[in-house]
């Protein structure tokens, strides 16, 4: 967390997503706090979708924790 600021809007501790023996991302962490403005960018088949559809709802994660405000959430579906 940057020195000095609030709790993480969203923070992605450690997420991980297996399609069967491929592994689509291993522990990836990240925060956002308001005001900033981030780009996810990386080759093709680096994960950024898979993360995207995680962080949607669209699929779950294998292993590691997602928050939103601080409180750890499952995002089950998009909606």
């Amino acid at each position: 967390m940057p020195s000095g600021s609030s709790i993480a809007l969203i923070e992605v501790r450690n997420v991980s997503r297996s399609f069967g023996p491929v592994r689509a991302l291993r522990d990836v962490s990240l925060e956002f706090h308001s005001g900033e403005v981030h780009g996810l960018v990386g080759a093709n088949g680096a994960g950024k979708s898979t993360l995207l559809n995680i962080l949607s709802g669209a699929i779950t994660a294998t292993s590691g924790s997602i928050l939103v405000d601080g409180r750890e959430t499952a995002i089950e579906r998009p909606r």
